[in-house]
């Protein structure tokens, strides 16, 4: 991880860690929000890991939530196919 922005990531065991932020997403209703990093992991083949998750604001806190609807899934793909096309 280099010059880019970076946040620190509260894990649910309280442990810490710092991520790169490589963009944010918003869907096409604007009725979510998600964030697109990476922990400075790579793949056997040297690809990048990323990951990618909803954004939640709760009691003036940002929270990271797991995408688990298949469906919400597919759109959040289709929104990184269109950065990537673009």
């Amino acid at each position: 991880m280099d010059g880019s922005e970076k946040i620190i990531i509260v894990n649910q065991d309280k442990t810490e860690q710092e991520a790169e932020i490589v963009t944010y997403l918003n869907s096409k209703d604007s009725m979510n929000q998600y964030l697109v990093y990476t922990k400075g992991e790579n793949q056997p083949n040297g690809d990048v890991i990323i990951y990618i998750s909803k954004i939640k604001e709760e009691d003036d806190i940002t929270k990271l939530e797991e995408i688990i609807d298949d469906d919400e899934w597919k759109d959040v793909q289709k929104l990184l196919k269109e950065i990537a096309n673009a």
